[in-house]
């Protein structure tokens, strides 16, 4: 998901999220800033505790810090996964279930559309 989509999801303005530096960030640079001094940084979306934090490019702010909760970031997170073709699936449950000397019935639902 491209920045411009995921500031669109999360119903944010760039302009309210917290300058970034230009250098990358270190996984030190996420714990100093995610840390317990002052206090827990809170989702930038929701005002819960961040426990995620992030660079950002911004087109027109430039880079900014995306501190996002535990439920706003896998309600982001792209979650599409290369996919198995059905027929291999089922012939590894197949080989499975006979090793196991078990009989089985496989039930899919069709593709959506289908």
């Amino acid at each position: 998901m491209d920045v411009t989509d995921l500031l669109r999801l999360l119903a944010l303005d760039p302009a309210d999220l917290k300058p970034a530096p230009q250098r990358s960030a270190s996984q030190e640079d996420s714990a100093a800033r995610l840390g317990p001094t002052p206090g827990p940084v809170p989702c930038v979306a929701c005002g819960d505790p961040a426990r995620s934090t992030r660079i950002i490019d911004t087109p027109d702010h430039g880079r900014r810090w995306l501190d996002l909760c535990r439920d706003c970031l896998l309600a982001t997170a792209d979650r599409r996964r290369p996919t198995v073709p059905l027929a291999a699936t089922l012939a590894v449950l197949r080989d499975a279930a006979e090793e196991a000397g078990v009989t089985v019935r496989i039930l899919v639902d069709p593709p959506p559309g289908a």
